[in-house]
């Protein structure tokens, strides 16, 4: 009867993790199979040229939330089982209420003038990718922050069920008017912005569903002196992040646009559709790990006061990362045997002529999400800042190889670099957290 009773915390646990878990996969799964139809849809309609254009586009987007609402998503993860055991949730919410509605406004300005130029300087096609490519920015980095507070409570099903919905709404929108207008790479980004507009309306409604954030959301400042401590513990922990961000754009997209200078937007076509063949499973699957187990390591950890906290949080991150270097080993595996009919299958013959870059994409992304699995040490401790001097590397190794090898081997020397940079982060990464373990008493 004792030993029943021992057992039946554990027996809970597994089981709700179990549930979890489920509903992690099941929105991967989603998103899995909407992207692959993405990719097979939008590169037969649109070409390498118009998918480079999409391409291109969606890297510009990507810099609102490497910049700007990648830091904040980072702050709305790591604080909420912080807040929540103070019992200062009012002022999390307050403060991140106003910075979003901050980004929101400087985001909308930076698209009308950066567009306005472009259009000057290059013509109204370009200037509406660009105008696109910024609104979709920000209204992604909008819900990438509801993605993470509903994760940080742990609202699997709902975060499950929106990502799901995103993607297939934005695929299915920019399918839609590529068809019924022109297939242009405007309308395709059209289509993102539309879809994951109703997304993160639909997310918003369902946060404050939940009790915990309903009871908190407009809960007035009743302590200004606590609000400007809470920011600055915020901005301290964001600004490495933003820092990071320099490094990062270059390490994300600087592959795109040096293939864009180099051989044109159909090399980037043919290209971006690879690697996003290549990322697919690679960042499902980290992307699901990340999801169940950050929050999880974040709980474990609180506020790392005590040993108990350092040990649990730290043992559970080492299970993590080892089951995720298995799976990255058979992923890597798996692209490197089929290739060619795989990239054949979701696109089409011209791209399949490529299909080579598949294995060698897909072994750096593992590489690199390995790397970011590890910095969650750091993050446990509120010190991201240690891991600048790796980022830094990164990108520096990713400029330079990228350029020098595809001056020598074109396409495919670009995949190296992605290649060759991420083990290059990896390994420092693994420095950093040896050493911030030699100082752990």
């Amino acid at each position: 009867m004792a030993l029943s009773e021992s057992l039946k915390p554990v027996l809970d646990r597994f089981w709700n993790l179990r549930q979890e878990m489920t509903w992690i996969l099941f929105g991967q799964f989603l998103g899995f199979i909407g992207g692959f139809i993405g990719i097979k849809f939008l590169t037969n309609l649109m070409g390498p040229h118009g998918y480079g254009q999409l391409a291109l586009g969606l890297t510009i987007a990507g810099l609102f939330n490497t910049y700007v609402y990648g830091p904040v998503a980072n702050v709305v993860i790591r604080f909420f089982s912080v807040y929540r055991e103070r019992g200062q949730l009012g002022s999390y919410f307050s403060i991140l209420r106003k910075s979003h509605r901050l980004m929101a406004v400087g985001g909308i300005s930076l698209a009308l003038v950066a567009s306005g130029a472009t259009g000057y300087f290059l013509g109204s096609e370009w200037a509406l990718i660009i105008l696109l490519s910024c609104l979709y920015g920000v209204t992604s980095g909008i819900n990438v922050s509801f993605n993470s507070l509903q994760n940080a409570i742990r609202q699997r099903k709902i975060v499950a069920l929106h990502q799901g919905a995103d993607v297939w709404l934005r695929i299915g929108l920019s399918i839609a008017l590529l068809l019924l207008f022109s297939k242009s790479g405007y309308f395709a980004l059209l289509g993102y912005l539309s879809g994951t507009l109703l997304v993160t309306i639909s997310q918003r409604i369902f946060a404050l569903k939940n009790e915990t954030i309903r009871k908190n959301w407009h809960l007035p400042a009743t302590d200004p002196l606590l609000e400007k401590e809470s920011f600055q513990e915020f901005s301290s922990y964001a600004t490495s992040f933003m820092i990071f961000a320099v490094f990062a754009s270059f390490s994300l997209y600087a592959d795109r646009w040096i293939l864009q200078g180099m051989f044109g937007s159909s090399a980037v076509g043919l290209y971006a559709a690879i690697f996003q063949i290549a990322a697919s499973p690679v960042s499902i699957f980290f992307t699901m790990v990340s999801q169940l187990m950050v929050p999880i390591v974040f709980e474990r950890a609180g506020s790392m006061t005590k040993v108990s906290q350092v040990e649990s949080s730290g043992k559970l991150l080492n299970q993590t990362i080892l089951v995720s270097s298995f799976v990255a080993i058979v992923i890597t595996l798996a692209l490197y045997l089929f290739s060619e009919p795989l990239v054949r299958i979701i696109t089409n013959a011209t791209f399949a002529k490529q299909h080579n870059l598949l294995w060698i994409i897909a072994m750096g992304l593992c590489f690199f999400n390995l790397g970011q699995q590890l910095t969650i040490k750091g993050l446990s401790f509120n010190r991201p800042r240690i891991y600048l001097w790796p980022k830094i590397l990164q990108a520096v190794s990713l400029l330079m190889m990228a350029y020098f090898l595809a001056l020598h081997f074109e396409i495919i020397g670009v995949a190296w670099a992605v290649c060759l940079s991420s083990l290059i982060y990896l390994v420092a990464v693994v420095s950093v957290n040896k050493k911030l373990c030699e100082k752990i008493p």
